[in-house]
């Protein structure tokens, strides 16, 4: 054992002696615990300009993945990435890029249905609602904790795609409330999670325990024959984990081919200029089957170029390609009280918005409104039609509370497209308006007390205000989770 292996766990280190080649194990623990480099998605939406990038940024792309970068800033130690106005805005997405391969891989097309079974935070799940389409498709983004749920829908909200369902299910059980019905679905598992090395230095020291892969691997083939019976025959689903572990990956796919033997089909993947291994043959004296063996794929920390650098990471693409005999399905009905509004009160909504804040109606062309406990949220006709249909946590974008007035969401959304009603302001009231503090109105605007009014910085939309003191002041409407020092 190389000293650089006797810092990790003896039964972690004889793992990996078991996996890779020799000649590679000293290079591959020398790297598992370097911190990861930073990344970036520009993210892609019908209602904002195409993004420009600030000058003291340089990006780098990152291979096989559209529209993602390796980023270094000027400034980075002085301002942190989640506290630049790109972020805010929803312009950018900063993730791992492992994170996004699973999904790249999927390939959603624009109109599918598709499910993320494990979608928190929500780097996987807003790349795949952006692929699907905002006006076409469907994403159902299923995150069983609580806590990261609403992760997940601030991210989502923080981007602004209204063409996703929430749902709070647990993944081993969904497929008794649905048909064979989803076009696509991403299972990156839960799991041992070696991955978090390269977040978390003292991982494999504090947190890696071998008991936890059979705990995993348990609770993943569970998951992976939920979500083999949901999908829709002629569908294909991608399964991945952050961990090196056979029982976790290959075992787990091969379990899921000796269950539906005439229906599993292991897909070749082709990853470009991602530096990669195939699956491996044989663990532990248990065989792996050559389909699997072949089309799976292992990512490496040691296994690096100029446009690829990533933690462990592991994913196999799979495809239905025949019905199967299904026992009988129980659908959930929606346990929220939405109602879908018809198209006159739709165009009502939408006319109400585009008059107020002199926003071009074709931007909302074809979508639906949904309302619930009075208030008003903007989606597409298919993901309105699930909801009804499926217990859900909450569905597209708020765009108007109960009391008609616009929400930070819709701002953020579509405030570069707002021409009247608007407060355009300097970087010092952008920074007093981040930090909660009321605006002063110019004396120029004219409007009355109650009025509702976007606030932008260089055409951004940060969030709105309303009009009081006699049309002299604008008190701050930013919600307190919003609120940061910069």
């Amino acid at each position: 054992m190389t000293e650089i292996a006797k810092k990790f766990p003896r039964k972690f280190v004889e793992r990996i002696q078991k996996i890779l080649p020799a000649k590679e194990q000293e290079k591959f623990f020398e790297t598992c615990t370097e911190p990861l480099p930073k990344i970036i998605r520009v993210t892609q939406s019908p209602f904002r300009e195409k993004f420009v990038k600030p000058n003291n940024w340089e990006l780098k792309p990152v291979a096989k993945i559209p529209n993602t970068f390796f980023i270094s800033r000027e400034n980075q130690q002085e301002l942190a990435l989640g506290k630049t106005l790109e972020h805010f805005g929803g312009r950018i997405y900063a993730v791992s890029a492992s994170s996004l391969l699973s999904a790249e891989v999927l390939d959603p097309q624009v109109g599918d249905k598709v499910l993320d079974m494990c979608a928190a935070p929500g780097s996987k799940a807003t790349f795949i609602a952006e692929k699907v389409g905002q006006k076409d498709g469907i994403l159902v983004a299923n995150e069983l904790s609580a806590t990261r749920s609403k992760k997940l829908a601030s991210n989502i909200d923080r981007l602004g795609l209204i063409n996703v369902v929430i749902s709070q299910n647990d993944g081993t059980y969904m497929n008794n409330f649905f048909e064979q019905e989803f076009d696509k679905i991403l299972l990156d598992a839960p799991c041992s999670s070696e991955g978090y090395g390269r977040k978390k230095a003292n991982f494999f020291a504090n947190s890696w325990d071998e008991n936890k892969i059979a705990e995993s691997s348990k609770l993943q083939k569970r998951l992976i024959v939920s979500a083999f019976e949901m999908l829709a025959p002629g569908g294909e689903m991608v399964y991945s984990t952050c961990t090196s572990a056979p029982e976790e990956n290959e075992m787990v796919v091969d379990f899921l081919r000796e269950k539906f033997p005439e229906a599993v089909e292991i897909l070749p993947i082709d990853l470009g200029e991602v530096p990669h291994t195939s699956g491996i043959q044989k663990f532990n004296g248990v065989k792996i089957s050559s389909e699997v063996a072949q089309n799976a794929k292992r990512i490496w920390p040691h296994l690096r170029n100029e446009k690829w650098d990533s933690e462990i990471f592991f994913l196999v693409k799979i495809r239905k390609i025949r019905g199967i005999s299904r026992g009988k399905i129980t659908k959930s009905p929606s346990n929220n009280y939405l109602k879908v509004l018809n198209k006159n009160k739709t165009a009502e909504v939408i006319v109400r918005i585009c008059k107020k804040f002199q926003i071009p109606r074709n931007f909302f062309k074809n979508l639906a409104v949904v309302e619930k406990d009075r208030a008003f949220y903007l989606t597409n006709k298919y993901t309105a039609g699930y909801a009804t249909k499926n217990a859900h946590r909450r569905v597209g974008l708020k765009i108007m509370d109960e009391y008609g007035n616009p929400t930070t969401e819709f701002a953020r959304t579509f405030g570069e497209l707002c021409q009247q009603n608007v407060l355009e302001v300097s970087e010092k009231e952008m920074k007093d308006f981040f930090a909660g503090k009321n605006l002063q109105l110019p004396e120029n605007m004219n409007l009355k007390d109650g009025e509702a009014v976007i606030v932008k910085y260089k055409n951004q939309g940060l969030g709105w205000g309303k009009v009081t003191k006699n049309g002299k002041q604008l008190k701050n409407k930013l919600e307190r989770n919003l609120t940061m020092s910069l």
